[in-house]
This record gives C-alpha cells, sequence and structure tokens, in this order.
C-alpha cells in the first residue's frame, strides 16, 4: 500500500472519530469559532489602530505589506486604506492562481477587514503624535504584537507577508521554513523603506519589528521561550511527520509507547520547535485529528546543531 493511501485512510479515520464525538458539534463548536472570530477582528483593530493613529502621524513604517502600503502612500498621497484594498486584491489574486480557491479562504476575511479598519480609522481623523519617535516605535510594536498573537492564536491569516512567503515557499523553495521566508521579506521592505524614509525610519522599523515578535510569542505562548517541546500521540502520525518536516522545516523524532491501560502500541512524536510553529502544530492536529493528545514543555535551552539551537561547541 502507497504511503498517499495509507495517510488518506488516517486522515478518513481521524475525521470519522471527530465527527462521531458530540463535542465537536452544536453550539460548542460555534461558540469556539465564534470566540476565535472575536479574537482575530480585537486584534485586526488594535493593528489598524497603531498603523493609522500612531505609526502613520509620526512618519514611522514597519515591514510586511504595511510597509509597502507606507512607500506608496509616501509617493502618491492615497488613503492607506485604499492602497490597503489594493494590496489584498492582489494577494488574493495571487493565491488563488498559484495554491487555489481553498488557501484563499483563509486569508479573505481578514484582508478585507484590515482595510475596513484602517478607513474607519482615518475616518475619526485622531493622532497620537509625539517629539519621541523611538517610544512611538515601541508602542506600534506592542499593539502589532498584541494583534499577530491575537490573530495568529485564533487560527488567521493576515493575508499579507506571511500570504506571499507561502507562495514562495511552495513554489520555490519548499524546503525552506515559512516563518524564515516571512522574516526575510518583512527585512527587505524595511530595508528598502531606508532609501525612501531614511535610515533612521528604517532602524526604527526594526525596533517595531523585534518588539512585535516579542509580543506576540508571548501573546500566543504566554513565556519568551525561544523553544518548546510538544510531545504528541495521534492517530495521523506520519501526515504530522510530513507537516513538520516539510513545511515547517523542523525535525521529528519518534518512539514507540504502550498504553497500559489499552494495551495497545503507539508511536508518540516529539518535537522541538519555537511557540509560534507549535500553535501551527495545534491548528493542524484540531483539523486532521481532534483526539491527539499533546505534551507541551518549555525549553530554556537546547544544544545542537541545528535551527535555533544553541552551538554545542560555543564556550558562554
Amino acid at each position: 500500500m502507497s504511503k498517499k493511501k495509507t495517510i488518506e485512510q488516517e486522515i478518513k479515520k481521524a475525521n470519522d472519530k471527530a465527527a462521531a464525538d458530540p463535542k465537536y458539534h452544536g453550539k460548542s463548536k460555534l461558540e469556539v469559532k465564534t470566540t476565535e472570530l472575536m479574537l482575530a477582528l480585537f486584534g485586526a483593530l488594535i493593528y489598524s489602530f497603531a498603523t493609522i493613529c500612531v505609526m502613520i502621524p509620526n512618519g514611522l513604517t514597519c515591514g510586511g505589506t504595511s510597509g509597502l502600503a507606507r512607500m506608496v502612500q509616501h509617493y502618491t498621497g492615497w488613503n492607506f486604506s485604499l492602497i490597503s484594498y489594493s494590496f489584498a486584491a492582489v494577494i488574493i489574486a495571487i493565491i488563488w492562481l498559484t495554491l487555489g480557491f481553498k488557501e484563499v479562504r483563509k486569508i479573505v476575511l481578514m484582508s478585507v477587514a484590515y482595510p475596513t479598519m484602517y478607513a474607519l480609522f482615518e475616518l475619526t481623523h485622531y493622532e497620537i503624535k509625539s517629539d519621541d519617535k523611538l517610544l512611538m516605535a515601541v508602542l506600534c510594536g506592542v499593539c502589532f504584537g498584541i494583534c499577530n498573537g491575537l490573530t495568529f492564536k485564533a487560527g488567521y491569516s493576515s493575508g499579507g507577508a506571511d500570504s506571499i512567503a507561502k507562495v514562495v515557499k511552495y513554489k520555490k523553495i519548499p524546503h525552506v521554513g515559512l516563518n524564515d521566508i516571512t522574516f526575510v521579506i518583512s527585512a527587505g521592505i524595511v530595508v528598502i523603506s531606508a532609501f525612501v524614509f531614511g535610515v533612521n525610519i528604517a532602524l526604527y522599523a526594526m525596533i517595531t519589528m523585534f518588539i512585535s515578535m516579542k509580543i506576540g510569542d508571548a501573546v500566543m505562548y504566554g513565556s519568551n521561550d525561544k523553544l518548546v517541546q510538544l510531545d504528541v500521540m495521534t492517530d495521523v502520525p506520519e501526515l504530522l511527520c510530513d507537516y513538520v518536516m516539510h513545511e515547517l522545516g523542523r525535525g521529528v523524532t519518534s518512539v514507540e509507547k504502550v498504553g497500559e491501560y489499552t494495551k495497545e502500541t503507539r508511536k508518540q512524536l516529539q518535537i522541538l520547535c519555537s511557540p509560534r510553529e507549535s500553535f501551527l502544530i495545534k491548528r493542524f492536529l484540531a483539523n486532521k485529528d481532534p483526539r491527539s493528545f499533546v505534551t507541551v514543555l518549555r525549553v530554556s535551552s537546547v544544544w545542537g546543531i541545528g535551527r535555533g539551537f544553541e552551538d554545542i561547541n560555543e564556550i558562554d
């Protein structure tokens, strides 16, 4: 039997189990989806406020598609919301043509929500201005981090640089992690902004990005740990291994474990990853095998050779 056939059978088995469990039906599922939507929209509201009321009035910028929109606004004087609507339409079209409509459904809601909220804040004409640009850059970083953490935790995508990174990964460099590609795209946009707004503004944008990443991790995981360890028991181990190794670019270790109550032998997977990636894995398992059992351990340090690990040969 082929590996593809086996994986398809595992998916069907997991879906059948989920369908038979009343926990995933009716009001409880609706409540979960509604809560996730509210979290994502609240995050978008915070991001939009920081962008329109803080970042733009103080002449600052950031990475991602918002950074591109700032550069277009600088040269054209158009409303930021109008530019964002245009970018959202272009990105949706690119995703549709390259990855299909299934991927479009994941980003369309937030792709519309962000520009709409930009427009609403533009109508208020409310601004927070200060001569201390560093303080404003920090404030933007905090707001962006809260937004990214809430949105990602709720399982939604902003439809910005992360979506473009997904296209690049699947079409050009599938062996590189999605987070790495997203960071390179955002950092590249910040570097380009140095030629538009000046080096100082680009440096403020880097500070904003750094703070945003740290706050985002704290919101998602509740700590500043660089790595976490996941011990996973699932009915779709091969499917999860394929996802972790080929989409996240992380390694997986498997161990055969015996449940003393059932006397069944099952494969336990051990994964070392970032807090952000752990939530990607959580969302993946929630969709493919809701009955999965995952233990999350905070890791203070890992010595070895690999992405995110400390060099074992390095002397402190």
